[in-house]
């Protein structure tokens, strides 16, 4: 956890609210799912000391810079243990939050799990998200040269279509360069070197002119188009090989897991505008999803756009290429999310 007391820009400040709304929304949702199971003895035994120090500081924190949302969060998280409750069953032995406490230090058996309902035969991993209603849910976040390789193994195409796809990317980022420096007389050997920023330009895509800007954006639309043509090749292969390839970019690398999704809206009442009204929460697990396998559909590519859809009945698989803050580095992310 970083300083409290000081954030030198928005971006900062706003990071660490959502790192502090993150942590308190997981607390508060597993200490009112414990007093529902009947489990909260176990469950307060999991914190003290330095944990309960530390939320005391995230408390203090958002009194001074967000009193509205700690207001608002136990509402919200009252809303979504109550959601919980039916799905995890009785028999609850504790709940751990992940990282949280000795008993919860993150595990790579749980995946993306946030919760660990504690039974006597059986551990149940909850994947919790706080969202503003109607906003896509971030699942994951992989690294694109390694994507296809890591995430479609099942097929015997991918480490191909793996370094297809790095070629291209490499390919992309080199034309890219070539006609940012070339526009600017100067001389292109491969990489963005000091020239550049002895120049004058900025290595941010957003404080380029809108011309230089516009050959940045053109070349992630472009890794985007190959990403999705190869994504096409992948379903058209074996298509139950493509939809079991998706769970772990949908947050369900393990098929026990359940996830839930409390959002928020804003509405006004008694004459202020609450931007943390309580909306909805969306539980789902692995069976909801692979019931929806039938529809599975891969959207069509739009055009100057860094992202594309698959469609999984009433659920959307975002795909997006995310590049890092310095367009400069041939580093990129692929970001994926969903919407219900």
């Amino acid at each position: 956890m970083r300083t409290y007391n000081s954030t030198d820009t928005t971006s900062q400040k706003e990071a660490l609210l959502n790192e502090i709304k993150g942590n308190l929304f997981e607390y508060l949702v597993a200490a009112y799912l414990s007093r529902l199971k009947g489990c909260e003895k176990a469950f307060i035994t999991s914190f003290g000391g330095e944990i309960k120090k530390q939320f005391s500081e995230y408390e203090t924190w958002l009194r001074l810079n967000d009193s509205e949302l700690l207001k608002a969060l136990p509402a919200l998280c009252e809303k979504t243990a109550l959601s919980l409750s039916k799905r995890v069953g009785e028999g609850v032995d504790n709940i751990l939050v992940m990282g949280k406490s000795a008993g919860g230090s993150h595990d790579d058996r749980f995946g993306e799990a946030d919760l660990l309902v504690i039974k006597k035969e059986q551990v149940i991993p909850i994947s919790l998200k706080l969202c503003k209603g109607g906003a896509y849910v971030n699942t994951k976040s992989a690294g694109l040269k390694s994507f296809i390789s890591k995430y479609f193994s099942r097929f015997d195409e991918a480490k191909e279509f793996q370094k297809e796809f790095t070629d291209s990317v490499d390919e992309c980022f080199l034309q890219m360069g070539h006609e940012l420096y070339e526009m600017n007389e100067l001389d292109f050997k491969g990489r963005f070197d000091s020239s550049w920023t002895e120049a004058g330009f900025s290595e941010l895509p957003g404080q380029l002119d809108k011309t230089m800007q516009s050959v940045v954006l053109n070349s992630y639309y472009k890794i985007n188009q190959k990403l999705y043509e190869l994504t096409q090749k992948l379903q058209a292969i074996d298509q139950e090989k493509f939809a079991s390839s998706l769970w772990p970019l949908m947050g369900l690398a393990d098929p026990n897991i359940i996830q839930a999704t409390c959002f928020h809206s804003q509405k006004q009442r008694e004459g202020n505008l609450s931007r943390y009204h309580f909306h909805s929460v969306h539980v789902y697990d692995f069976d909801h999803l692979a019931s929806s396998l039938k529809g599975l559909e891969l959207k069509p590519l739009k055009e100057n756009i860094s992202s594309f859809e698959i469609s999984l009945g009433d659920t959307l698989l975002q795909i997006r290429i995310k590049p890092m803050n310095k367009f400069t580095t041939a580093s990129y992310k692929v970001n994926c999310s969903i919407k219900g």
